[in-house]
C-alpha cells in the first residue's frame, strides 16, 4: 500500500476552537499507572495500547484518543500517537495524528477537522512535530490535512511481516527534495 506523509509544525497556532455542537462531548483517553485493564465497554484497541503502554512500547506517556460522544454513542475517534516502532521515521518528541474514524452518518460536518484542532492545542509547543500518514490514494483525507496545516513531506509504505500488520511499519521511502 503506498502512503503518503504529512508534517506540521506545532508552534504554528491552531484554527479558532469554536466548540462541538449541541449534545456532542468529548471524551479523553489515556492509559495509566491507575487505571486497571479497560474491560468496559470492551475496547479491543484500548487493551492492545494499554498492554503496548505497560510493555513502554511507546517513546512517551502522551499516547490519547480524542472521541467525540453523541447520546452514549461514540461518533467520532482521533488518536495521537509518540513514536513507537510502527512510526520509525518520527524523532523521539515527535507525535502522530491517525486512528481517524468517523461513522458514516455524521461525516462531512467537521468532527475530523475540530479534533485535529483540539490535539494541536493540547500538545502544540514550540518545536513539536506532528505527523499524519494516508492512504496515497485517501485525497479527503489529505486535504483534512492539508487544511489543519500539514505539508507533504513524501510517499512511502506500510510494511506487512508474514503478513500481519500488527508487526508492519509505515516506511518513509521518497521524501519530497523541499523537505
Amino acid at each position: 500500500m503506498s502512503v503518503c506523509f504529512l508534517l506540521r509544525d506545532g508552534a504554528e497556532p491552531p484554527r479558532e476552537d469554536v466548540g462541538l455542537p449541541a449534545g456532542m462531548t468529548l471524551q479523553l483517553w489515556r492509559p495509566s499507572d491507575e487505571a486497571a485493564l479497560p474491560l468496559s465497554p470492551f475496547d479491543p484497541l484500548r487493551v492492545a495500547v494499554w498492554l503496548q503502554d505497560r510493555c513502554g512500547l511507546f517513546a512517551d506517556r502522551r499516547y490519547t484518543e480524542l472521541s467525540i460522544w453523541r447520546g452514549g454513542k461514540r461518533i467520532h475517534r482521533l488518536i495521537v500517537t509518540p513514536r513507537w516502532h510502527r512510526f520509525p521515521f518520527m524523532e523521539p518528541g515527535d507525535l502522530q495524528l491517525g486512528g481517524l474514524w468517523t461513522d458514516p452518518s455524521w461525516r462531512r460536518r467537521g468532527l475530523a477537522r475540530w479534533t485535529m484542532n483540539r490535539a494541536h492545542r493540547l500538545f502544540g509547543a514550540p518545536g513539536q512535530r506532528f505527523w499524519y500518514v494516508t492512504d496515497s490514494s485517501n485525497a479527503a483525507s489529505t486535504a483534512l490535512a492539508e487544511a489543519a496545516g500539514y505539508q507533504i513531506v513524501g510517499e512511502g509504505r506500510r510494511t506487512r511481516p508474514a503478513g500481519l500488520a500488527l508487526l508492519g511499519r509505515f516506511r518513509l521511502d521518497r521524501p519530497c527534495v523541499d523537505s
